[in-house]
């Protein structure tokens, strides 16, 4: 009985710091807020738990102290430094990985071979761009010939084809075409490529075709947003002047129909705004017509066919014909006309105006600014040269002794294509730089390189960098 009775007491006992244990576990789940009864509350309670000394210092610090080579005495500052930065390693981790995941999951669609493609290849045409600096280019002659930039470097368009050279001179792409009287433009991610005689254009990548479509009559003019927006001008039986805006993936999001002739259009860089130069007769006199449109899609599967007459403002300037117009970077349009330089603000307040008189040799519009060259000599031979920027400010106001044909406006400079060859012009100082080249089409690649593209070579103009 007393064997009994004392195995009973070892029992009692064994079990009361059980039952103290089990209160006292209790006790804390009930201050952390967590019922002992809901399994699920406290394995929530148990992952916040672990959450929390994951993003932690104390633990790290903790850990480093618990190295047999740590002097804890002396070395705890850089504990608490090695335990920051242990815990910054995680978050940056982790975020990196919600990064990618939402990555994939907004552009999923756009994850294909065709793109994985041309992603590997676009590698040695960056690496080009890089090196760029070759002197001299050679290619096939070919009649009705127009060249443009394209990624630093040239896209050269005629009736029997389309080639793309890098800015090391490696030709990506050769491609037969059937264009009559091809005409080019480009951004950073597109060559846009319309025949003026005809009813096709085309869109191509560095070294391919991507897309090409046949309209109802011929593009008069076409524009490409860094974004991968891009719009072309036509007509149809109903409209003197359509307007056809694609996305980033060539498809058609809407179009604008009016009566009056679109003779100039740009796109933002954000493929939000576009602003389209119209002339037409109002009062007996010709006019320009300055209008803005909201091309943002509002809904997803926005149809082709709907009118995107989203106006967000209109101007009129009287007496003038529309030559040009381009977005600066920070939204403001510059517009060009035969009688003067137009700055419009984002809300379409003209912030300034520059008229001038006479008859222009040359003109450009570009997101840097723009410039003007008006002829003062009766053979051509004297030009006042106008630059501005892209706030409609003037900067240089000079006059040069020679014939204009082309012009550029590149980071404070502007650059000339005349009869003898091609010159700089600091807006700042006046400075003039000039070397003799032969005659052909001029591209710029920045403020000290320019091409002169004659039938059947391409020629580099190297200016001195101060």
């Amino acid at each position: 009985m007393k064997k009994r009775f004392f195995g009973n007491r070892q029992k009692k006992r064994s079990e009361e710091p059980r039952a103290a244990q089990g209160e006292a576990f209790e006790d804390e789940s009930r201050q952390d807020g967590a019922e002992p009864s809901d399994g699920r509350k406290g394995e929530r309670q148990s992952i916040r738990t672990r959450l929390t000394r994951f993003f932690s210092t104390k633990p790290q610090k903790e850990k480093v102290l618990r190295h047999e080579d740590f002097d804890a005495a002396g070395d705890v500052y850089y504990a608490e430094v090695s335990a920051k930065y242990k815990v910054a390693q995680r978050i940056l981790c982790v975020l990196l990985i919600v990064f990618l995941l939402g990555s994939f999951v907004i552009h999923y669609r756009d994850i294909t071979y065709g793109n994985l493609f041309y992603f590997v290849k676009d590698f040695g045409n960056a690496v080009d761009l890089a090196n760029s600096g070759y002197q001299s280019l050679s290619y096939d002659v070919h009649a009705g010939q127009h060249f443009t930039m394209y990624r630093g470097g040239i896209a050269a368009v005629s009736p029997s084809g389309v080639l793309i050279f890098t800015a090391s001179g490696r030709k990506t792409l050769k491609s037969t075409s059937t264009f009559v009287s091809p005409y080019a433009v480009s951004s950073d991610k597109h060559l846009l490529v319309y025949d003026m005689a005809g009813n096709t254009f085309a869109v191509y990548n560095s070294f391919s075709k991507v897309h090409t479509e046949t309209l109802e009559a011929p593009v008069t003019a076409a524009t490409l947003s860094p974004s991968g927006t891009f719009a072309v001008i036509t007509r149809t039986a109903a409209y003197r002047s359509m307007i056809y805006v694609y996305n980033d993936s060539f498809g058609q999001i809407g179009k604008i129909g009016k009566e009056q002739y679109a003779l100039a259009l740009d796109i933002d860089e954000k493929g939000e705004r576009m602003a389209v130069l119209y002339y037409d007769v109002g009062d007996g006199t010709g006019r320009t017509i300055v209008r803005m449109y909201n091309i943002a899609p509002e809904k997803r599967n926005q149809k082709a066919n709907e009118e995107l007459n989203r106006v967000i403002y209109e101007t009129v300037i009287a007496s003038q014909f529309p030559l040009g117009c381009a977005f600066a970077e920070d939204g403001w349009l510059t517009v060009v006309t035969d009688g003067g330089i137009h700055a419009f603000q984002k809300d379409g307040y003209e912030a300034g105006s520059d008229p001038y008189s006479g008859e222009l040799s040359a003109l450009c519009a570009t997101e840097e600014g723009c410039a003007v060259a008006v002829r003062t000599g009766a053979l051509n031979d004297q030009n006042r040269i106008l630059v501005y920027g892209p706030d409609g400010r003037r900067l240089y106001d000079g006059t040069v002794s020679v014939s204009v044909e082309e012009m550029y406006v590149r980071n404070g400079y502007v650059i000339l294509k005349t009869d003898q060859g091609v010159t700089r012009l600091d807006t700042e100082t006046g400075r003039e730089e000039s070397y003799d080249t032969h005659s052909g089409k001029l591209l710029v690649y920045d403020e000290h390189t320019a091409i002169v593209c004659a039938d059947s070579k391409a020629v580099y103009v190297n200016f001195t960098k101060e």
